[in-house]
């Protein structure tokens, strides 16, 4: 009991420390997962920033706007050709473009940056186009593309100082940008060393409490390792004890047996005293139970020593069945149990000992009688099949339930006990009967329906070319 509250607390506690190291895991993957989120955001504003400066961008506006107006002033003096004013026009209008789109649109919009000089010079871009489109017509006569000209210098005046005002606000609060990103690194720097101190505070945690648990198990495993040894020190003890108990028994109750035997026949030719006659047959049959039981417990001992031998010879196996039915005949008589034996055809010869295998199949036979009802028949069949020898042992008793036939040959494991009246064994017959099988090299089982009866089988590998 008190091992089972100590393995229910050591679990409890495993479950625990188990529950501990994944809430920490999990608390610091999200704090983690959060700094380099923020820090991913902040990281790709900038770089958006700097590979695509606005700043850039509006002082090329304002150079091309001074080319554009400076071109239209070298035609009007005749130093240009005509052809160079449209291209100028183009770019200028690109300039205008770029700054209004994408990326940079966006960026503006999050500097504050007043945008109303854009909106005015694509304005005027936009009137002062077909000028543009008559000055750079051969067609136009020199009066009027002069006269186009000085419209369109009309028009442009002024843009200039709005631009260069443009871009020093541009200039003032990409500053301000760069600082507050420089602000922001250095905050995500201080969080990402809380990062790397909650990661290693948490892998200390992680360390200490499997140190703990291993700790623990190991203790476990001692405690546990501890009580195995003691249990099989018990269990050889009690082993032990019982085979020196039973060899001690062995030889006075075969001296009692015999002497119940001898006053039984003198009183029998004497006096005939009915009810003494009875009295020593049931000392006899109790004695001979008695008996059973000690050689049983002294057969399981040699085996779990591994000190039984085996004698190997070719034998036939339809001898084998028939002595064994012969052997317990006289048992099934007292029973009023009767047994029917069908046996191969052929020979079944097989490499093996005699005396084991007999002493299998008497102990499968006396079984099967004291579970058939008197007046009933035990059923031997002895076949062959593909090189192997199968002899089975049927009986109409009450049948073994399935649970029960996992652990029908366990050691000291009764069927029904209570179920034979008076002939209860020591239930290590079935025990010693399945280890002799597997120490001959043969095969065991069962096959029982509860109500209807049971059959236990044996198989043995015959020699080839029986």
């Amino acid at each position: 009991m008190a091992t089972e509250e100590h393995r229910c607390r050591v679990t409890y506690r495993s479950l625990l420390l188990r529950g501990v190291i994944l809430l920490s895991l999990l608390g610091a993957v999200a704090f983690g997962v959060g700094v380099v989120s923020k820090l991913s955001n902040e990281v790709q504003t900038i770089q958006t920033a700097e590979q695509s400066d606005p700043i850039w961008i509006a002082s090329q506006l304002q150079f091309e706007l001074l080319r554009f107006e400076n071109t239209l002033g070298r035609v009007a003096l005749g130093r240009d050709a005509i052809s160079d004013v449209m291209p100028r026009f183009d770019v200028a209008w690109s300039r205008i473009n770029v700054l209004k789109e994408g990326k940079l649109l966006r960026l503006m919009s999050e500097y504050d940056v007043d945008q109303a000089v854009l909106k005015d010079l694509e304005l005027a871009f936009a009137t002062i186009e077909p000028a543009v489109n008559k000055v750079v017509a051969s067609e136009t006569p020199q009066a009027v593309r002069l006269q186009k000209i000085e419209q369109i210098q009309i028009d442009l005046d002024g843009f200039d100082m709005r631009l260069r005002d443009f871009l020093m606000t541009l200039v003032q609060s990409n500053n301000e940008a760069m600082a507050d990103f420089r602000t922001g690194l250095l905050y995500l720097s201080s969080l990402i060393a809380y990062l790397g101190a909650i990661m290693v505070s948490v892998f200390a945690i992680i360390i200490a409490l499997v140190l703990l648990e291993l700790r623990s198990s190991r203790k476990i495993s001692n405690a546990m390792r501890l009580l195995a040894q003691e249990a099989t020190s018990a269990s050889q003890m009690k082993m032990n004890f019982m085979s020196v108990v039973s060899h001690e028994l062995r030889t006075p109750m075969t001296s009692i047996l015999g002497g119940l035997a001898l006053l039984k026949v003198r009183i029998d030719k004497t006096t005939q005293d009915a009810a003494t006659l009875k009295l020593l047959e049931v000392a006899r049959r109790n004695g001979d139970r008695l008996l059973m039981l000690v050689n049983d417990i002294i057969d399981a001992q040699a085996l779990t020593e591994g000190k039984v031998t085996i004698d190997r010879k070719a034998v036939d196996l339809n001898d084998v069945v028939n002595t064994a039915v012969e052997n317990c005949s006289a048992y099934a008589d007292k029973l009023g149990v009767s047994y029917r034996v069908t046996i191969s055809s052929d020979k079944m010869v097989a490499y093996t000992d005699s005396s084991r295998v007999s002493q299998v199949l008497v102990n499968l036979l006396s079984n099967a009688a004291k579970f058939t009802a008197e007046g009933d028949v035990v059923q031997i069949n002895a076949t062959q099949f593909k090189g192997m020898a199968r002899v089975e042992v049927t009986d109409h008793g009450i049948g073994i339930s399935d649970e029960e036939q996992k652990n029908i040959f366990s050691p000291f494991h009764q069927t029904n006990p209570g179920s034979t009246a008076g002939n209860k064994s020591s239930g290590l017959g079935l025990s010693i009967t399945k280890q002799l099988m597997d120490l001959l090299g043969g095969r065991m089982g069962v096959h029982s329906i509860e109500g209807k009866g049971t059959t236990f089988w044996i198989e043995l590998e015959l020699v080839s070319g029986s």
